[in-house]
């Protein structure tokens, strides 16, 4: 059995880092980018060796708009343009947002996340 003095003292403990949690600051757009995006997609306009199109210089971009990258013929035919509206529902579920898209998506982020990484993407030159 544990002494009633190490569960006070643990039960302390714990709510000191739930505390502390609480109030951490939440993932910036960046470090958002670095969970969701990255391992795909580059910032900038060049095209490299990762799979999906770079993702700088998006705000009111036409879609499929990245010279000599291969998209789907449903993305390409979609007629978006990149916005709050559009990126936001692309992020949040790309299956729904455009049908038989390529991109191989689940977003593990919340909405609030996913609303925090769609304002800085838009923002990143």
């Amino acid at each position: 059995m544990i002494p009633a003095k190490q569960t006070r003292c643990g039960f302390v403990i714990a709510a000191c880092l739930l505390a502390a949690a609480t109030r951490a600051a939440p993932p910036s757009g960046e470090q958002l980018y670095d969970i969701a995006c990255l391992s795909c997609h580059s910032l900038g306009d060049a095209i490299d060796h990762r799979v999906g199109p770079p993702l700088g210089g998006l705000l009111n971009r036409k879609a499929a708009a990245v010279k000599d990258y291969r998209y789907s013929e449903a993305l390409s035919e979609s007629g978006w343009d990149w916005t709050l509206p559009t990126l936001l529902a692309w992020l949040t579920d790309p299956d729904a947002a455009i049908p038989n898209n390529a991109m191989n998506y689940v977003n593990p982020l919340t909405a609030e996340e996913t609303q925090r990484l769609g304002q800085w993407l838009l923002l990143q030159p």
